[in-house]
């Protein structure tokens, strides 16, 4: 059995290269025979497993400005319910939830279904971006001391290893860092390009 810890993520996957289940405290897994018996009972996909452990920790970690959603029933032309977002106290989409249920006669059901549509909106985007970044990936053989680390990827809970395994964690975040510098470095070199081509072009 296997264990994965994504970097930014709560929960580790224990799976067997065939099914997978999430556990939340790593003191869950010292006792090897009990996860075992999880893992036959409760296993599900490695692929839908991971994606739905990305999923709920990426969406406990979201907030959802009033804002964002103001602006949001503003392009629904639904100016009625744009002025209703000041009386939210919160940016947290569970207390927003909370708040919306237990006063539905000040926000009402278009209120309530606008802010599902809008959360769910904003739950697809963030996991989107999640997906997409390249993120350090600790893996570990369940009971052997020696981890691995990985630069990856998990699109749609498909795991995409982006470097052969490197020897520590820091070495796996440098590299990270270097690979996200770099972008913005090229960007910049582009434009300095471009404007000089276009200052050429202005001097003739």
């Amino acid at each position: 059995m296997r264990v994965e810890s994504w970097q930014g993520i709560s929960g580790k996957l224990v799976h067997d290269d065939q099914k997978a289940i999430v556990v939340d405290d790593a003191h869950d897994l010292t006792d090897q025979k009990e996860l075992k018996a999880r893992l036959g009972q409760d296993g599900q996909p490695i692929d839908e497993a991971r994606q739905a452990m990305i999923k709920k920790s990426v969406k406990r970690q979201l907030k959802t400005e009033p804002l964002k959603l103001s602006g949001w029933f503003n392009r629904h032309q639904d100016s009625q319910n744009a002025k209703k977002t000041e009386k939210l106290v919160s940016d947290k989409p569970t207390h927003q939830y909370k708040q919306i249920k237990n006063e539905l006669t000040f926000f009402g059901e278009s209120f309530l279904e606008g802010f599902l549509g809008f959360y769910g909106l904003e739950v697809n985007n963030a996991l989107a971006r999640y997906e997409h970044n390249l993120h350090v990936l600790e893996t570990q053989e369940l009971g052997q001391t020696e981890k691995e680390y990985y630069l990856a990827t998990s699109q749609s809970g498909r795991l995409k290893a982006a470097t052969e395994p490197l020897p520590s964690q820091q070495i796996a975040e440098e590299q990270l860092n270097k690979f996200y510098q770099r972008e913005p470095e090229q960007t910049q070199a582009e434009q300095v390009r471009l404007r000089s081509s276009e200052d050429d072009g202005k001097e003739e």
